[in-house]
C-alpha cells in the first residue's frame, strides 16, 4: 500500500465530465497484429512494475479518507476496439491506464492521477520497441527505449510532493495577468454540445523549417498562431485579452526527471493589445520571453510546492466526497484565466522503431472550448484541435494563421472526442 501526494491534485477534481484521461493514438504503416500487440504490452508491463497499481481507499482512527495504491498484479487489459475502456475498473482489471487497437491505429488510455504526456511516451517507446521487435526485427536496436531487465531506480517511483522541500525559494515577480477573453462565455458562435477533435497534419521539415525561420520554437510559435486566431475574432474585446494557457513539464526545476507522476505546470501567455498590431517577429519574441520569465526554476517551483500546500488543507476535509466539492469548481474556475489551452510534449523519440509509425496523435478534455495537443512522430506534426463549437470559424481561423505562415496541412480526420472514462472511484468498495 502507498499513501498518494502529487496524485491528489487530479484525484479531487475528476469526474464523469471531465475524467482527466488522456488517449495517444499511434497509427502504424500496416495493421496491428492483436495477439503480437499483447504479448508486447504484457513484456512492456514488467518495465513499470510501480504502475501496476490499483486505487484504493484507507481510513485513518479518526474516519478521514485517503487515497492509496494497492499492487495490481492483473496484466494491463488490450482490447481490440477502438472504443476505450472505463479505467480503475474491472472492464481494465482496476488499472489506472489499457491499451487498444483497431485497423492500422495502437491506444494508450491512461489516468493523469497516474502518469503524465513525459511518463506515456516512456511507456509507449517500450511497448513499440517490443511490438516491433517481434512483429519486424527480432534485432530492433533498443538505444533510446526502457525496457525489460533494465535496473530500475527509485527515482522513477519518488513522489516528488514526498522530497524536502528547498528551504529557499525566490520567484521572480511576474507582470499581473490580464483579464481574459472566455470562449465559455463570450465566443462569436453557439457552442455546441459535445467536443469533436479535428487532426490536421503538418510535415515536420515544413513546419521547424518556418519555427526556425522567425525564432522560434514549437511551443511559442503554435501558441501564437492560436492567440492571434482569437484576438482576429474578437477585435473590439479590449480590455479582455486572448490568452494560452501553456501545460510545462516541471520535471527538471524539480530535479524529478526520471519520476513518472503528473508533474505539470502552466503558462500564461496572452497576446496584448498593443502586441496585436506588432509584427509577427516582435510577436515571438514576446512570447518567448513570457516563457522564459515563467519558467524561471525558481518561479516552477513556487508553483509546485504551492499546489501540494493547498491540497493538504483541502485534505483537512474527512471525506473524498468533501475534497471533491472543494476542488471540482477548480474545473471551471480556470476558464477566468486562459481562453484555451495548448500541450506539446516534444519530439516522441520513438528510437528505431519509429520507421514503422506513420503519426502519433493525443486527445484528452478540459472545461476549455479549444483544446489543442500537438503530437510530433515519424517526421510528421500532428495537432488535435479540440473544439466545442457549432461552427468553425475559430478553426478555420487558426488554419488560416497556419496558411499565412506559409504552412501546408491536410485533414486526414475529424471525429467526436472520445476519451476513456474513469470509474467511481471516491464510492467504491473500501478495499
Amino acid at each position: 500500500m502507498k499513501r498518494l501526494y502529487i496524485e491528489r491534485v487530479d484525484l479531487n477534481k475528476a469526474d464523469d465530465e471531465y475524467p482527466m484521461t488522456v488517449r495517444i493514438v499511434l497509427q502504424m504503416k500496416d495493421h496491428v497484429d492483436g495477439l503480437l500487440l499483447e504479448e508486447a504490452v504484457a513484456a512492456a508491463q514488467t518495465r513499470y512494475p510501480y504502475l501496476c497499481v490499483k486505487l484504493g481507499v484507507e481510513r485513518d482512527a479518526d474516519g478521514s479518507e485517503h487515497y492509496v495504491y494497492h499492487d495490481n498484479p492483473r496484466p494491463w487489459k488490450v482490447t481490440g476496439s477502438r472504443q476505450p475502456v472505463c479505467l480503475c475498473s474491472e472492464e481494465a482489471n482496476e488499472h489506472l491506464m489499457a491499451f487498444s487497437w483497431w485497423d492500422d491505429c495502437v491506444a494508450l488510455d491512461f489516468f493523469h492521477a497516474l502518469i503524465d504526456g513525459i511518463a506515456a511516451y516512456r511507456i509507449l517507446r517500450t511497448l513499440l520497441y517490443e511490438y516491433c521487435r517481434r512483429r519486424y526485427d527480432s534485432e530492433l536496436d533498443p538505444a533510446g527505449v526502457w525496457v525489460a531487465g533494465d535496473i530500475i531506480d527509485e527515482a522513477e517511483w519518488t513522489d516528488p510532493a514526498t522530497l524536502p522541500r528547498p528551504t529557499s525559494i525566490h520567484p521572480q515577480q511576474l507582470p499581473e495577468r490580464p483579464k481574459v477573453i472566455n470562449l465559455a462565455t463570450d465566443a462569436i458562435v453557439p457552442l455546441a454540445d459535445k467536443k469533436e477533435v479535428v487532426q490536421i497534419r503538418i510535415s515536420e521539415e515544413q513546419m521547424m523549417k518556418r519555427v526556425r525561420a522567425c525564432g522560434a520554437t514549437p511551443t511559442s510559435f503554435l501558441s501564437l498562431l492560436l492567440a492571434r486566431a482569437i484576438a482576429r475574432l474578437h477585435p473590439e474585446s479590449a480590455p479582455l485579452t486572448p490568452t494560452v494557457i501553456v501545460a510545462v513539464d516541471l520535471r527538471k526545476a524539480l530535479g524529478t526527471t526520471a519520476a513518472h507522476h503528473s508533474q505539470v505546470g502552466g503558462l500564461f501567455l496572452p497576446l496584448g493589445q498593443d502586441m496585436q498590431q506588432a509584427d509577427f517577429e516582435t510577436q515571438v519574441a514576446a512570447f518567448r520571453r513570457l516563457i522564459a520569465d515563467q519558467t524561471y526554476p525558481d518561479n516552477l517551483q513556487d508553483y509546485f510546492w504551492q499546489t501540494q500546500d493547498r491540497m493538504e488543507r483541502v485534505e483537512q476535509l474527512p471525506t473524498l466526497e468533501a475534497r471533491y466539492q472543494a476542488s471540482a469548481p477548480i474545473n471551471q474556475l480556470c476558464l477566468q484565466y486562459a481562453s484555451c489551452v495548448f500541450s506539446y510534449v516534444g519530439k516522441a523519440r520513438l528510437g528505431a522503431a519509429e520507421q514503422y509509425v506513420r503519426e502519433m496523435r493525443t486527445e484528452t478534455d478540459s472545461a476549455y472550448m479549444i483544446v489543442v495537443e500537438v503530437s510530433a512522430a515519424a517526421g510528421v506534426f500532428s495537432i488535435s484541435f479540440m473544439q466545442r463549437f457549432a461552427t468553425d470559424v475559430y478553426l478555420d481561423t487558426f488554419l488560416d494563421e497556419l496558411h499565412q505562415q506559409g504552412l501546408t496541412y491536410e485533414i486526414p480526420d475529424r471525429h467526436p472526442l472520445q476519451i476513456a472514462p474513469i470509474a467511481d472511484y471516491r464510492n467504491a468498495k473500501q478495499k
